[in-house]
């Protein structure tokens, strides 16, 4: 019983945690059935490995910290219209990636590299893609096709995908997990939350993401993150305390275990004109970011623009880095002579 006492201790379930619990659906629901929409990806399961991350990371931080799908991966998979075994295999590599930045000091020299411009070019290039994806879902909607969530069964994705799920998936999601599912979200918790935020360190999170994606990656789920716009909604709809996502996580685990067979028939009954909607407002949104790029605006909004025309974040962070640091290393060799 004490043991059980200290699990709950800090953690509260009043009227104000029911409220904030739903505080980041606005961007989890659009994201979720736009890649079942287009991958396959199996919803019960999801719904279940989603609702206990969210359970998880309400003891491990004792705060509302958000579970979300990886956005800027989500935009290239709805853009591209790419299979749900890449995805798993960005998804492992992902989190392998992120629990070596966590284990060792990789992550503050990466944190200097990809700075506020490339981490707002990145934002920018999704949102344009998130709104081209919406765009297309309401002008040429076409037949609802989702895998049967009792037909997938559990498999490692082929070896073989997991080159290019690196540089079509994960290296573009890299800057955007590190900028804001990871140092934005640590330092958003603070703020909000004070000393109660003495965990939600850069190194927690980076470790929390990283075995999370692991497991999702393996078990067919959906690649996710920590992000703070997230945090912000559940804190603003009156979240105090992790008893706001352990609600949100066990009403997914109660919907994935025992209504698997009625998300399909519900997925497949839902305009697409809505979702499209819905997608394309959280583009705009994710693209309205650009404002926060101070200084050379200009390469975050071309950053965008490349992402847009090749729906290839990659070349868009390979265009960002150039335009940001091959100036400085002609201006060195100037200098030098």
């Amino acid at each position: 019983m004490k043991n059980l006492n200290r699990l709950f201790e800090g953690l509260s379930f009043r009227w104000n945690e029911w409220t904030g619990s739903f505080g980041d659906l606005g961007t989890f629901i659009p994201l979720f059935l736009g890649l079942a929409l287009t991958t396959g990806l199996p919803p019960g399961r999801t719904l279940i490995l989603v609702g206990c991350f969210y359970i998880t990371t309400a003891f491990v931080f004792k705060l509302p910290i958000p579970v979300q799908p990886l956005q800027a991966m989500a935009a290239i998979v709805m853009a591209k219209k790419l299979g749900l075994p890449l995805l798993e295999a960005a998804g492992i590599e992902m989190g392998i990636l992120l629990l070596i930045l966590g284990f060792t000091k990789a992550a503050a020299w990466m944190e200097k590299l990809f700075d506020r411009t490339m981490i707002k070019g990145i934002q920018f290039g999704v949102g344009l893609m998130l709104m081209e994806a919406g765009l297309r879902f309401m002008l040429h909607p076409s037949p609802m096709e989702i895998s049967h969530p009792l037909a997938h069964s559990f498999f490692l994705p082929d070896w073989s995908l997991f080159l290019p799920a690196f540089f079509l998936l994960v290296l573009p999601q890299i800057p955007l997990t590190l900028g804001n599912a990871v140092y934005a979200a640590s330092d958003l918790a603070h703020e909000y939350f004070k000393e109660k935020a003495e965990k939600a360190t850069p190194k927690n999170l980076l470790l929390s993401l990283g075995f999370a994606n692991i497991a999702m990656g393996g078990m067919n789920g959906m690649p996710v993150c920590h992000g703070s716009e997230g945090l912000t909604g559940h804190y603003r709809f009156g979240a105090r305390t992790g008893g706001a996502t352990i609600i949100l996580g066990s009403l997914f685990i109660a919907v994935g275990l025992f209504y698997p067979q009625q998300i399909y028939p519900l997925l497949s009954q839902i305009p697409q004109i809505l979702l499209g909607a819905s997608l394309f407002y959280i583009g705009i949104c994710h693209a309205w970011l650009i404002h926060g790029a101070r200084e050379k605006r200009w390469i975050a909004v071309l950053m965008g623009l490349v992402a847009l025309g090749t729906s290839n974040l990659s070349y868009s962070l390979f265009f960002g880095l150039a335009a940001e640091y091959l100036p400085l290393l002609f201006l060195k060799k100037e200098y030098q002579r």
